[in-house]
């Protein structure tokens, strides 16, 4: 008969229990910035592929629900994702595949946006499975400072 070490389906519990698995996450980016403008306002500037298209990408395409696109073409190149979660106007989370050898990584991107007075704090977090190179805390800055200069009316938006 086989001792507990030899059989990993009988003869009692393991010599050392292991805590149930977790998946992974890896934070990419947690990047913050306020706004001078009202949360309905810059939700609008995340969901409106016209106004995403002046502060964020080209070739926009946006279905404003759940499991709808959110598409963009960025100078990283396509983003081809799915709106996981809208609950306007306060939060967006959508994926974004990231391409790679051997099949995309899905990450995810949350918006999530509070008051601050007459004006809208903006956190982005964006999460992966797995490390994914790159400086995604710039990219992520850079974004969030267009969307301000766009919102604000500070600066012409260049990407």
């Amino acid at each position: 008969m086989a001792g507990p070490l030899e059989s990993p389906g009988g003869g009692g519990p393991p010599a050392k229990p292991s805590p149930p698995k977790q998946p992974s996450v890896v934070l990419l980016a947690d990047a913050k910035i306020t706004v001078q403008a009202s949360i309905p306002i810059v939700f609008e500037a995340l969901v409106n592929p016209e106004q995403l298209g002046v502060w964020w990408a080209q070739d926009v395409e946006v279905e404003a629900e759940e499991s709808g696109r959110y598409e963009g073409t960025t100078s990283e190149g396509r983003v081809e994702g799915t709106i996981t979660a809208i609950d306007g106007p306060g939060r967006l989370s959508y994926t974004w595949p990231i391409a790679r050898e051997g099949g995309p990584i899905e990450t995810s991107v949350a918006y999530e946006l509070t008051p601050k007075g007459p004006a809208t704090f903006v956190r982005l977090l964006h999460r992966s499975p797995q490390p994914v190179a790159g400086d995604w805390n710039d990219l992520w800055r850079r974004a969030l400072e267009s969307l301000k200069a766009f919102l604000e009316g500070d600066a012409p938006i260049s990407e």
